[in-house]
């Protein structure tokens, strides 16, 4: 249960909460640096970028 609290973030500019795993899969696609380690959250909602 702990594993799945680390991965719920909230988006400081739209205040919309998911999953980072779920970004990484829908906001991400296609970007070079998602097989990296990229350090950036993705907001699916808005598209904002921001780090955790």
């Amino acid at each position: 249960m702990k594993e799945h609290r680390k991965d719920i973030v909230t988006c400081p500019k739209c205040k919309f909460t998911f999953s980072k795993t779920y970004s990484r899969v829908v906001s991400c696609r296609g970007c070079p640096q998602s097989i990296t380690h990229c350090a950036f959250i993705k907001c699916p909602k808005c598209g904002h970028e921001f780090h955790e």
